[in-house]
């Protein structure tokens, strides 16, 4: 049992301060509010990682130990920091999603049963808007994260909104979010080794956010459909192929009807 108290006492030392252990009494809004302060104290990608390994020791070893009574008596804060482990690894880079998946899978290799993790809780119970699209963000919701006091989980969060959005926009539309792309990762590569604060990257992300508003609204002035914009943004990419960018459109909405004939 002492090494299961040393891994518990390495686990829990991340969160010295914070009044974490009544936290099944709180209400969803207060348990998003401690749950997102408890994701900031884990700042870097060197700690996140540190968390996360020494989390899954602990699992692992709270699972061979239970029912024994130290472990009742940790059962409500292993669930807690399962939470803060599930943010951790849904809002971060794929080399700790990897840590987590390849010491989860040792785990499940030596015991069947598992303690009933609670699911995390989202920032967006935090904010005065449901879950948003990224293609409707409006300035009162991105400012909300400017203003939150949790910036490194504001920061974590709205990274992965845009890059998950801009993921699917490349599939849809190469062309016309490439260059948005390449500049998102760029600022991920900087964060990950903080040549850029975390309020910067709020700040640059939320310009991102608004060029692919505005990326999205010039096909709508156009009058196209996302496949006519795609078509479109891949024939007006040809230099000197077309006199002008009114011929393009008509043939990118004759091409798309035909296939929808077909």
């Amino acid at each position: 049992m002492s090494l299961l108290k040393e891994k518990y006492d390495i686990v829990s030392s991340f969160f010295n301060g914070l009044n974490y252990k009544e936290w099944k009494r709180l209400s969803p809004e207060e348990l998003s509010k401690l749950t997102a302060e408890a994701y900031n104290r884990i700042a870097t990608e060197e700690k996140k990682k540190m968390f996360v390994k020494n989390f899954v020791a602990l699992k692992k070893l709270y699972l061979l130990a239970s029912p024994h009574p130290e472990t009742i008596g940790i059962k409500d804060e292993v669930r807690f920091f399962e939470m803060i482990k599930k943010m951790v690894v849904k809002y971060s880079t794929t080399k700790i999603r990897a840590i987590s998946r390849d010491l989860e899978y040792e785990i499940n290799q030596l015991i069947s049963r598992s303690i009933s993790a609670e699911k995390p809780v989202d920032i967006f119970d935090l904010l005065e808007k449901g879950k948003p699209d990224i293609s409707v963000l409006d300035e009162n919701f991105l400012a909300q994260f400017r203003e939150m006091g949790y910036k490194n989980y504001a920061a974590d969060l709205l990274l992965k909104i845009i890059n998950d959005e801009l993921r699917v926009r490349m599939k849809k539309n190469p062309f016309r979010y490439k260059s948005l792309y390449e500049m998102l990762k760029e600022l991920i590569e900087k964060y990950n080794v903080r040549l850029v604060t975390t309020a910067d990257v709020i700040e640059e992300l939320m310009e991102i956010a608004k060029e692919i508003r505005r990326k999205q609204g010039e096909g709508e002035k156009l009058d196209l459909t996302e496949e006519e914009l795609a078509f479109y943004d891949l024939l007006s990419s040809k230099e000197r192929v077309f006199e002008n960018y009114e011929e393009i459109r008509a043939i990118a909405k004759e091409v798309i009807r035909n296939l929808a004939i077909m």
